[in-house]
């Protein structure tokens, strides 16, 4: 039995990748910042409506959904550049 190595990622799938990477690691360190925020009083005393508190509470509302469509972006791009794969490889080599 042959191992096949599977088809390099598309520059496109690294871009998406990364993209969704670094929007998930920014909205945990917003809800992290809002947590220490509000447990050590900064948000009522500052006004949770004043400064980059704003900001930092929007922020994940919409990087999360984001990040979750990119994802499944790159598992769709994914699995067709796979198909593809099988394809052009022919019957013989399939599992």
């Amino acid at each position: 039995m042959t191992q096949q190595t599977p088809p390099p990622a598309s520059r496109l799938q690294r871009v998406l990748s990364y993209i969704a990477a670094a929007l998930v690691i920014v909205s945990l360190l917003c809800i992290a910042a809002i947590l220490i925020g509000s447990a050590l009083g900064g948000m009522p005393q500052q006004g949770a409506g004043q400064g980059l508190w704003p900001a930092v509470i929007v922020f994940p509302l919409i990087a999360f959904p984001i990040a979750f469509v990119l994802v499944i972006i790159i598992i769709v791009s994914s699995s067709r550049q796979r198909s593809r794969a099988a394809k052009a490889a022919g019957p013989k080599d399939r599992r």
